[in-house]
Order: C-alpha cells, then structure tokens, then sequence
C-alpha cells in the first residue's frame, strides 16, 4: 500500500468542444466520460467560482477509492473549442497546484483515433500526434507534467482530412457507446484510483 505521502490529488480535464450541437460528438468523448465520473461521485462535489476559470470546475472528496475517506478531487470542463484549450486547463492547473501543492497531478481525458473502440491508453510525456486539443495544452503545460488518457474512437477507412474532420464531430454511435461504457469506463475508474494512490 502506498504512503499517504504519496497519494495524490487528482485535477481530472476532459477535451471537447462546447455547445449542443458537439456534445455528443467522438471528439467529445473526454467531456462525456468526464460528465459520468462527476455523477458517480454522488453528489460530493461542488463547484469552484472564480473570475480566472474558463470552464466548469468541480472539487471535494473523491470516491475513487473507497478507503481514502478524506482524498480531495477536482473535476475541469473548459468551455473553450478544443484547440484553443491550453490556456483555460493552465489556469485550472495552477488552481490545483495552490489548493493541493506537490500532491496535485494533472489528468486529461481525450478521444484517441490511432486506439479501436473499447480501448483505452494511459500516457505521460510524449507528442500529441495530431491532436490539437493536446497540443494546444502542450503550448502551456510541459507534457512530462500531465498524465493522458486516450480513448479509443477508431478511424475511418480514407485518411482525408476533410473524412476525419466529419467523423470525429459525429455522434458517438449507440453501440460504440455500450463498448465504452461496459469496457472503457470501469478500466477508467481503476485507472484513475490506481494514479490517485500514487500506484
């Protein structure tokens, strides 16, 4: 078991674009799995008011591991377009770093083309291969400083910008969804207690 010295405080982010009409969308997909790990949190999170956060910050006590009683967590949304969203997760960044100190730890959660649907890759440091949510953090954040979760989406057969470009901003089909939720999630959620226990 890990030291309590070494348990961290997780600033959990999720890669999306704003608005209706994308919410459903691939390229969403952070913001979507995001949205569940808030409702399993049952209600023990309240959100942070502050004139430097573009987007939705949540924050309390993590239910990510049951026997961490008192384990703080927070939860970040931006309500910016995702390639412009390095400068909204910094400034939620540097909130974490002064509420929680060394113990903070940066998470984002992100559609990933290059993984197939039910699959799910956790990496720190290295490029953003194409994803400009993930370089629009990187223009902000060193790499090395944030731990990434990848989910796979697929990818379609033409390589055209203009193919993927359409099937990224379309809804995530009803049967890839059920993938997602019965393989991906849990795998999530472990993923993320195992990171939070500094395991």
């Amino acid at each position: 078991m890990a030291s309590r010295q070494q348990y961290r405080n997780l600033l959990i982010c999720s890669l999306g674009n704003p608005g209706h009409k994308y919410a459903k969308s691939r390229h969403s997909l952070g913001h979507i799995l995001l949205d569940f790990l808030i409702a399993d949190h049952h209600r023990q999170l309240e959100r942070v008011h502050s004139p430097f956060l573009d987007g939705d910050l949540i924050e309390g006590i993590s239910s990510l591991n049951t026997d961490l009683l008192s384990q703080r967590i927070a939860m970040f949304k931006p309500c910016t377009f995702m390639n412009v969203s390095g400068m909204a997760i910094m400034n939620a960044w540097k909130w974490s770093q002064k509420k929680y100190g060394q113990s903070s730890r940066l998470v984002i959660l992100h559609d990933e083309l290059g993984l197939p649907v039910g699959k799910l890759k956790m990496k720190v440091g290295g490029s953003s291969k194409g994803h400009n949510g993930l370089k629009s953090i990187a223009t902000y954040v060193a790499p090395d400083q944030f731990t990434k979760f990848g989910i796979g989406i697929g990818r379609p057969d033409s390589r055209s910008p203009e193919v993927v470009a359409d099937y990224v901003l379309r809804h995530v089909p009803p049967s890839d969804m059920t993938v997602i939720m019965d393989q991906v999630y849990p795998q999530l959620w472990q993923m993320l207690a195992n990171l939070e226990k500094g395991t």
